[in-house]
């Protein structure tokens, strides 16, 4: 009995002890502490603009579940992340940045010393250069497009405008202006392509006044690129790349076609360096609006092609040049395996061209007669060099149809089928289309050469040159 109290009365005394130590109350909730750090981890040096800021919270009684951050610890933005890549904006060409963010826990409590981060940030100039491939032909006539890419580290939204001149950077004067969100422009002779030799200098300014390094075009430092003017309204699209008198014998018949009306004419070589890849090396890069607009610098165009066609490119210029009251004549005959060809109904009033030829050759005396009997009728040459692979047009439902073939045994199978071969756009047209190689249908042999009364017919009556 004496064992047991004493027992108890040392267990009492042991409890008293203890409560002697205890606390009235339990301690209130303790706020987070937070943190922040740069990323790569930076001393106080000049950085880019573009900054990757992270931070974390330590809550000593709970959990941290979001955090409030603010570059003038006035203005604060909640977020639960605990990092983010930030574009600040450069208004001088060096400016100093402080970055704050508190911690907030799980009931609240937001840290009352937020975590503080000071760096100094350099603004980096932008960087302009010209579009892969674009560069300007060695000739041009008075139209140019030059298109680039700028990129700023800082963000490409600090680049405030693009500047160019054109020949003579030394004169502030020269100097023209484009919004920095631009990335092209297309020069003409109220801009300074005159007849001659020249070069396209550009650069771009950030919003804090710095300038990227200043590029050229042509790429070539020993290089310019030279400017025709137009000789007058008539222009002949050469896209004929076989090596023959077939330049020649249009020169020669617009020297006196129409009085000579039409013997001031351009002629562009789209077919010089023209391969299966690439196109020819006086096509511009861009066909909109470059070669369009090019083609606006005349009223009316002979478009020529040999078997190859550049549909791509008539595709991209013709509407447009007829939008604007441009007449076109486009000749041209086709391959033995021609890709698709439904590109024709982009800008000729044909659906597609016929998947077959009718014959695997045109002999001498094979002749396109007129339907509208206003037009002469056309035949072969007597020339050697094999005509291939003729096909007819199929037009659509509104085309005017000018020409055929004649009749022949080797596709009389046809004869109940017309295998049509000239069509206009409308009464008044616009476009007239055939499916010949013109040049092949007048002289070398031929009895009747009707080739200069079609041209005349054409240019004259149909698109009204006096």
């Amino acid at each position: 009995m004496r064992l047991q109290t004493y027992g108890l009365c040392i267990m009492l005394v042991l409890l008293v002890g203890c409560s002697k130590q205890l606390p009235d109350e339990p301690y209130g909730n303790q706020p987070p502490e937070t943190y922040v750090t740069l990323f790569p981890d930076g001393a106080l040096r000049s950085t880019p603009s573009q900054q990757h800021l992270y931070w974390w919270g330590v809550d000593p009684d709970g959990f941290v579940k979001g955090y409030h951050f603010s570059f003038d610890s006035i203005h604060w933005t909640f977020t639960t992340l605990n990092d983010s890549l930030f574009g600040l904006k450069i208004g001088r060409p060096d400016t100093n940045y402080r970055f704050f963010v508190a911690a907030v826990d799980d009931q609240g409590v937001i840290d009352p010393t937020p975590a503080r981060f000071t760096f100094p940030i350099h603004n980096t100039p932008p960087v302009v250069s010209f579009v892969t491939k674009s560069d300007v032909p060695e000739s041009t006539y008075a139209v140019a497009t030059f298109q680039w890419n700028g990129t700023d580290i800082d963000g490409d939204e600090t680049i405030a405008a693009f500047l160019y001149a054109l020949d003579d950077t030394t004169n502030a004067a020269n100097w023209k202006s484009v919004s920095g969100d631009a990335n092209r422009v297309t020069l003409r002779k109220t801009d300074g392509l005159t007849e001659g030799r020249h070069v396209f200098y550009l650069r771009a300014r950030d919003v804090a006044g710095a300038y990227s390094a200043m590029i050229r075009m042509p790429l070539d430092t020993a290089k310019t690129w030279y400017v025709k003017e137009p000789k007058g309204d008539f222009l002949i699209i050469d896209d004929y790349g076989i090596a023959d008198a077939t330049a020649s014998f249009y020169s020669q018949l617009f020297d006196t076609l129409m009085g000579g009306r039409l013997k001031a004419r351009d002629v562009w070589d789209i077919k010089a360096g023209y391969t299966n890849t690439s196109r020819g090396k006086y096509v511009p890069a861009l066909i909109n609006p470059t070669f369009s607009e090019t083609m606006k610098l005349f009223r009316y165009v002979l478009w020529y092609a040999d078997y190859q066609p550049q549909l791509e490119i008539a595709q991209g210029a013709i509407p447009d040049f007829n939008r604007s009251g441009g007449k076109v004549l486009f000749a041209n005959g086709f391959s033995q395996y021609p890709p698709d060809q439904r590109g024709f109904g982009d800008f000729a009033p044909v659906e597609n061209v016929e998947p077959a030829y009718f014959t695997s050759i045109l002999l001498a005396n094979d002749s396109v007669v007129a339907v509208d009997p206003s037009y002469p009728r056309l035949t072969r040459d007597g020339a050697g060099t094999i005509y291939q692979f003729p096909r007819g047009l199929l037009p659509k439902v509104n085309a005017r149809i000018l020409y055929k073939m004649g009749s022949s045994p080797r596709w009389a199978s046809r004869d109940t089928i017309p295998i049509i071969m000239g069509v206009k756009d409308a009464d008044h047209p616009s476009l007239v289309m055939v499916a010949i190689l013109l040049h092949r249908f007048g002289g070398n042999g031929t009895t009747t050469n009707n080739v200069p009364a079609f041209l005349r017919k054409v240019f004259r009556d149909e698109f009204g040159v006096q």
